[in-house]
């Protein structure tokens, strides 16, 4: 079988890791109690590799991104559509800078990004595949519709000055697709503007089954970003860094840990009871804020 990188269509990529997918459903049932057995369609292995090129890591087999029924199932939880993200803030306040006119936001959930906009005085239209999702979104007046981003970009090519995608483009299997279509729908000069989990902060040493299929495909870096610009035509204008959220403290600190200390023995003299709680406490007063947190930041503008 024909493994490529979902970006540059070549085969210079690199197997870094390989995934039992009976060990994965189990795990699935054993922390969201969600069975993920269908989404997996019958394969055996799940396989990480990376794009040489860009070092985008992406899954494979690429079929087994998440369906509308797993997006339904993980709703339920309260962290799943989140009403304020770090990132929401930042995009607010580029886009005035922008003075954009007409907004798109991918992926916009039940549309607390959607509302956050109108209420800033923005002219704004969501797209969303899960269903009930939009449902809620619709009850709550917000101009928020289901419909394929291919469809919207054939419907509407070259009629936005900006599209937001939060955390969305790292459960895309086919990324290169997804930005073209993007690309289609901005006016020239426009700004295309997401957020993911940035696969180099303390994210690389855990193990996390939402960074994993059937929710996410791909893992996103600076490096692989930057490098869009020889595949796009666009240009880099902003990668920004989250600092390390509150209520990420915890995870960061186990991350560390777990790694320094199974990396370098004399480690574990570092992290005991005590000072693993004074670690967190001084994190928590303000440390944290100079610290790399869980996401990237990305604004992109349309050259042609």
């Amino acid at each position: 079988m024909y493994i490529r990188s979902p970006l540059t269509e070549t085969n210079n990529i690199s197997l870094i890791k390989t995934i039992r997918v009976d060990e994965l459903i189990q795990k699935w049932k054993n922390n969201f109690q969600i069975d993920i057995t269908q989404e997996l369609k019958n394969y055996q292995e799940i396989k990480l590799y990376q794009c040489n090129q860009t070092r985008l890591k992406f899954f494979f087999p690429c079929d087994i991104d998440g369906s509308e029924t797993l997006y339904k199932q993980l709703q339920k939880f309260d962290w799943f559509y989140l009403p304020d993200k770090w990132e929401y803030n930042v995009a607010l306040n580029h886009l005035k800078l922008l003075n954009c006119n007409s907004i798109l936001e991918v992926g916009c959930g039940v549309g607390f990004f959607v509302k956050a906009c109108i209420d800033s005085g923005f002219v704004i239209n969501g797209i969303e595949l899960n269903k009930l999702a939009v449902n809620l979104a619709q009850e709550n007046k917000l101009p928020v519709n289901h419909i394929t981003l291919q469809e919207f970009a054939q419907f509407h090519p070259q009629s936005m000055d900006a599209i937001c995608s939060f955390q969305v483009l790292e459960h895309i299997s086919d990324p290169k697709s997804f930005i073209n279509n993007c690309l289609k729908i901005l006016k020239s000069g426009g700004r295309l503007i997401v957020s993911v989990p940035n696969a180099e902060s303390f994210l690389k040493y855990q193990y996390n089954l939402l960074d994993m299929p059937p929710h996410h495909m791909t893992q996103w870096s600076e490096f692989s970003f930057r490098s869009l610009e020889k595949i796009f035509p666009v240009k880099t204008e902003k990668i920004i860094k989250e600092p390390l959220a509150s209520y990420h403290i915890s995870g960061y600190v186990d991350s560390y840990k777990n790694y320094l200390t199974s990396s370098f023995y004399p480690m574990n003299l570092l992290f005991n009871r005590f000072s693993i709680y004074f670690y967190k406490k001084i994190l928590k007063a303000g440390l944290r804020k100079f610290l790399t947190g869980q996401s990237l930041y990305v604004q992109f503008c349309k050259i042609i």
